[in-house]
């Protein structure tokens, strides 16, 4: 991809027209001691072109466009692989782009656009077309604050990754350690989740046996499946069951009956045993003992007492006999009542052992439910700790191994490493032929996301004007590899403003050559002061006019609106 012009709808605006080599564009003051705003842009226009490009080019929505310049179209004509394209934005309608005379929304027209600069299908898929433009054209001021950032990116990856890209690294190597780590990152955030789970806790963290709850639950669920698949389910259970405790509660009763006439044969056998000692012999035998002589009448009295009391004992022996006759028939028919209760409440104690109750029935199944899904988290815990430590062991296992192999591919990519490491070290040679200098491209095996160091260095780059030669000797780098279709690199002034003119002569010389034996274009903004710096240290007119004067295609002037890009006085804050 080359520039091939810049125009706008409107007759104000001074078209730019690229070309092969150097194109500079110059700014000039008609007061030098008055200094711009670098906020804004009410100069001239120099960097509104870099801005412009980008819009053309499908950059996010620019507010400020379309505040100040309402309804502007900008047109873009590039080419591509030899192939003339053209691409058009309307300020007010920033969602909508003409590519080719077609209409496209941003990201329909940036995937075109991706594939024209970027023929591999894999490589695609990683990357977008903006932040890969801003390689070669770098748009905003932090741009230019450190050479390996050209987006002002705060993600390391992104930067790395483009870069990688155009240095000829393999992407894929890139890409792999960024999802390993972002696998890893996602089984941390398990393992915190994990870690603060009540249930899950007291197994990942050892407190409880897993196992050994699993091996109890187990036993109570076969135990309770057994028990139901011998359930029988009785309609009529409580009935039953209300039958069986009036049927306890009588048999008590008989028992307590049996026990009172038990009692009362015993003591009616205990009475009749019981005979009165008062016959007459004994009577006469007493007084003769006592040496006393027994009167006839008196004798004739005891004969009589002796009859009444034979016939008193006579009839109380019947009536206890009579007693014990009845007490002995009621006793079998008591035991005959606990006979039949005792039967009775055998079966239905029998009956009530073989079913049971619906509600109990249901207890049991809800019992058993509670164990299976105790028993399936448990289960679950456990294999999802096995997987969770299984898949830790895999990416470390996978990260060890993507760090060897990025060994063995620095390895077998050293002869062109050693090219990439020599290009830089050239160029950054012309500037400072004194200085150290080196290019590092080295794995990246901490517990990051980014697999490659790539390191470019100049002794003292925090001198003024270091790391801008620093930021173009990596940008021209990049160009040079070839690793996409874009063939140009556009700096802003900005890029000139702390280097000395002899630095600044250097880096137009460099741009000349590379430009010319690669068919490259190198655009610049440039203020006419520097210009003139750069006039006095060339070594002959010759050398300034076909470097720079031929590579003018635009000067811009603020001496008045109609000289200025837009050709109106239009002020802008493009860096929000």
């Amino acid at each position: 991809m080359q520039l091939i012009k810049l125009i706008a709808d409107k007759d104000t605006f001074h078209p730019v027209c690229f070309k092969e080599g150097i194109n500079i564009i110059v700014g000039k003051r008609s007061n030098p001691n008055v200094k711009n705003d670098r906020k804004t842009f009410n100069g001239v226009g120099k960097s509104l072109v870099i801005h412009l490009i980008h819009f053309c080019l499908c950059s996010n929505k620019i507010d400020a466009l379309n505040k100040s310049l309402p309804d502007w179209n900008f047109t873009l004509f590039f080419s591509c692989e030899g192939v003339e394209h053209y691409i058009s934005r309307n300020t007010s309608e920033q969602g909508i782009v003409i590519l080719d005379g077609q209409e496209y929304k941003l990201n329909g027209a940036r995937e075109i656009l991706l594939d024209m600069v970027i023929p591999d299908k894999e490589v695609k898929k990683y990357i977008n077309f903006q932040p890969l433009l801003s390689k070669f054209i770098r748009r905003f001021r932090q741009a230019y604050i450190r050479y390996d950032d050209s987006n002002y990116h705060p993600d390391m990856y992104m930067n790395l990754l483009y870069n990688g890209l155009l240095l000829g690294l393999d992407v894929d190597l890139i890409t792999k350690k960024k999802e390993l780590r972002e696998e890893q990152d996602k089984l941390k955030k398990t393992e915190r989740t994990i870690k603060s789970d009540k249930m899950f806790k007291q197994y990942y963290l050892g407190n409880e046996d897993a196992q050994m709850d699993m091996d109890v639950l187990e036993f109570e669920i076969e135990k309770l499946e057994k028990e139901l698949a011998e359930f029988k389910i009785s309609n009529n259970y409580h009935e039953i069951e209300e039958r069986a405790n009036m049927v306890s509660y009588e048999k008590k009763e008989v028992e307590n009956k049996l026990v009172v006439v038990e009692n009362n044969i015993k003591n009616i056998k205990a009475a009749l045993e019981i005979q009165a000692d008062s016959s007459m012999e004994n009577v006469v035998r007493m007084y003769k003992e006592a040496s006393v002589e027994i009167a006839e009448m008196l004798r004739k009295t005891l004969e009589e007492v002796e009859n009444f009391h034979r016939k008193l004992l006579q009839t109380r022996n019947a009536r206890l006999k009579e007693e014990l006759r009845k007490n002995e028939e009621e006793l079998k028919k008591l035991t005959l009542k606990i006979e039949e209760l005792g039967e009775e409440m055998d079966r239905l104690l029998r009956y009530l052992n073989t079913h049971g109750a619906l509600e109990e029935y249901t207890s049991l199944n809800k019992q058993l439910a509670d164990y299976q899904v105790q028993l399936n988290h448990i289960k679950e815990y456990q294999e999802l700790i096995k997987a969770f430590q299984k898949k830790q062991t895999e990416i470390k296992n996978q990260l060890i191994a993507e760090d060897q192999y990025t060994l063995s591919y620095l390895e077998d990519s050293e002869s062109v490493l050693k090219g990439l490491r020599k290009k830089y070290v050239e160029m950054t040679k012309e500037f400072y032929p004194n200085k150290k200098s080196g290019l590092s491209i080295e794995n990246n095996a901490r517990e990051n996301q980014l697999r490659f160091n790539i390191e470019a260095r100049i002794e003292d780059d925090s001198s003024d004007g270091v790391n801008e030669v620093k930021i173009f000797c990596f940008d021209m780098l990049m160009l040079l590899q070839k690793t996409s279709n874009i063939r140009f690199a556009f700096h802003d002034s900005r890029l000139l403003a702390n280097m000395d003119p002899r630095q600044r002569t250097i880096l137009y010389r460099l741009a000349f050559d590379i430009c010319s034996a690669n068919g490259f274009q190198y655009i610049t903004s440039i203020n006419d002061d520097a210009l003139e710096s750069i006039k006095n240290i060339m070594d002959s007119d010759e050398e300034y006019v076909s470097i720079m004067e031929d590579g003018i295609i635009l000067t811009l002037n603020d001496d008045s609106e109609e000289s200025k890009l837009l050709g109106i006085q239009v002020d802008m804050d493009l860096e929000g």
